[in-house]
């Protein structure tokens, strides 16, 4: 079972347990960054919780998920179409202030995520923001037919080099994730801006 079947199979359980999730911490962080009614790519949008926000707050944003049933809850959510769309079929040049990656990335294999990255700064304007989170750690693990990823600071900091600057990365407490904690109930934040 890849991950996006995880999603697609488990899509109303997991809208129950993030879509009222507090990341408030995370949208100052971001948006101090983003110009005022700037152009965001939510990438792995999920149910569409961090789209809501944004487009609330003025912002455009395009969201786009590689399940097709979080595409469904999104686009009900927004009123609005998602793309349903991976990581790897990005094709956007130079149309995003900011490219938003909330706890998706991180089911991106290792030898994948380099170009998944390259993908989003080609679809970023010059000096544009990523931001992106992973689960804390260095191993690849599977908890509940899904595969994770997780990157520490070191262990990022290749895949950004040559193409984005980090102006801030931090790790901070896994309190929301009770089914699929990091190993040390981490995560790995960064937000980076385009060379």
């Amino acid at each position: 079972m890849s991950s996006i079947s995880y999603y697609d199979k488990n899509s109303q359980d997991f809208h129950d347990r993030t879509i009222n999730a507090d990341v408030q911490d995370l949208y100052q962080k971001f948006l101090k960054h983003v110009p005022k009614q700037g152009r965001i790519l939510d990438a792995g949008c999920g149910v569409g919780r961090d789209s809501k926000f944004f487009l609330s707050k003025g912002y455009e944003v395009l969201p786009f998920d590689g399940s097709l049933e979080m595409v469904k809850l999104t686009s009900n959510l927004l009123g609005k179409d998602a793309l349903h769309m991976l990581f790897q079929d990005i094709h956007f040049s130079s149309e995003f202030d900011a490219v938003w990656v909330n706890a998706s990335l991180l089911h991106v294999p290792y030898e994948n995520l380099r170009e998944v990255i390259e993908g989003f700064h080609k679809a970023l304007l010059l000096s544009g923001i990523l931001y992106a989170s992973f689960k804390y750690g260095t191993s690849m693990r599977q908890t509940e037919d899904r595969i994770f990823f997780d990157m520490d600071e070191a262990s990022i900091e290749p895949y950004l080099k040559g193409l984005f600057v980090p102006l801030e990365i931090w790790k901070s407490a896994d309190t929301r994730s009770t089914v699929a904690p990091s190993p040390d109930k981490s995560w790995l934040n960064f937000i980076a801006r385009r060379i």
